[in-house]
């Protein structure tokens, strides 16, 4: 498997764009995620009408920071130690990796396509991702000067700023 990054952001904004954009994508994935996993939803306190908008969020930021590893994989690593709070188990990453590409797939292909060459790409990044956060929750200690540095708390929050990983001025390098 290998990871297109231009394709990743392709299919991404095909996905805000069609079908019902953001939200239906949103929507579909915790419906699909309580019905073939419904062990996880005690772990859900925020109704799916509004914890979509978290994992919408979360994965643009992730599509957007694909390519700057220097703020990602901090986003991950916090993000990964912050859902120790939510009681995630790592078996919780395979369920969710499996519903997004259920999702995504079923997403696209109902205005377009959804080839190999995507699955593969999202398949990647979903590993990556969950092998991050994953590796992050197992050891949060290892972490904290990491988290210190890129102006995380210690539970993997980010305070005062919604937004961490969008780079707000233009950089020269």
């Amino acid at each position: 498997m290998s990871l297109n990054t231009a394709l990743l952001r392709e299919t991404f904004e095909r996905a805000k764009a069609e079908n019902g954009g953001i939200e239906s994508l949103g929507m579909s994935f915790y419906k699909r995620l309580f019905e073939k996993y419904p062990s996880v939803k005690p772990l859900f306190h925020t109704p799916p009408e509004e914890q979509h908008k978290k994992l919408m969020a979360s994965l643009g930021s992730i599509v957007a920071g694909v390519e700057r590893p220097e703020r990602l994989l901090p986003y991950l690593h916090a993000m990964g130690i912050r859902h120790l709070k939510y009681k995630t188990e790592n078996a919780h990453y395979g369920a969710v990796g499996e519903n997004l590409m259920a999702v995504l797939a079923d997403h696209l292909s109902k205005e377009g396509e959804w080839t190999q060459a995507m699955a593969d790409t999202w398949q990647a990044a979903i590993g990556v991702v969950a092998k991050t956060m994953i590796e992050a929750s197992d050891n949060p200690e290892a972490f904290k000067d990491e988290l210190i540095e890129h102006g995380y708390e210690l539970d993997g929050f980010k305070r005062g700023d919604p937004a961490p990983w969008i780079e707000r001025t233009t950089m020269s390098n």
